[in-house]
């Protein structure tokens, strides 16, 4: 039977199936209208990865440098308060703690570049370079006994989307000294990312993981 010859009842039937088909579609976007609109302002997904990739120490001219990477891979923007690498020692109190370096290695090099506090967008990832002078003398100072060496580590604040705010220490490297008291090399004290939204206070020897892609590499030279 030709078009021309179709029956009411056909007709009907062939009208109530693009009516179906046009309700479904309809229904398809609105759900992912809704889940969009879930996603955008109802969901909330905060994470912020700290990774350290680099660390070198110029040893005989007392310069440190690192490079830390900030990853945000949740839908909420996050504040980078500070970050600063820092020496693990003794001050005016009894038992260790970690030591920010903020002397510059030059006046016209900022410690943490870019400067903080910073914001970090959502989906966003941020490097962040670190430079500071550390007397080599210093450092032998700083031995840890039980380790044979002194450490060096990061010192990073944050606060995520809502308003909370944390601090975490740990260490990234570990400068090898000689039985005669001297920095020999240095090796990596981390082997993970962190988390950017835990308080977290690392004292050495760091984490005891196997090297993989979240060590850093690490270098210094031997004090002449």
């Amino acid at each position: 039977m030709s078009e021309a010859q179709e029956t009411p009842a056909g007709s009907i039937a062939r009208w109530r199936a693009r009516m179906e088909l046009t309700q479904i579609v309809a229904i398809c976007a609105l759900s992912l209208s809704a889940i969009s609109f879930y996603r955008s302002y109802l969901y909330e997904k905060q994470q912020l990865d700290i990774t350290v990739t680099e660390v070198s120490y110029v040893t005989n001219q007392g310069e440190l440098y690192m490079t830390v990477a900030f990853a945000n891979g949740g839908n909420r923007d996050a504040a980078l308060l500070r970050v600063e690498p820092a020496l693990w020692g003794q001050r005016s109190k009894k038992d260790p703690e970690w030591i920010p370096l903020t002397t510059k290695v030059h006046p016209d090099i900022s410690v943490t570049a870019p400067k903080t506090p910073t914001v970090i967008r959502a989906g966003g990832v941020e490097m962040v370079t670190l430079s500071a002078k550390l007397d080599p003398a210093d450092v032998e100072h700083a031995l840890t006994a039980s380790q044979s060496g002194a450490f060096v580590g990061i010192r990073v604040a944050t606060m995520n989307s809502s308003g909370n705010l944390f601090l975490l220490h740990h260490p990234v490297a570990r400068l090898l000294i000689d039985p005669q008291g001297r920095i020999k090399s240095a090796e990596p004290a981390i082997h993970r990312s962190l988390s950017g939204f835990v308080d977290l206070d690392g004292a050495p020897p760091g984490d005891m993981l196997q090297s993989n892609r979240k060590t850093p590499f690490v270098w210094a030279d031997g004090h002449s």
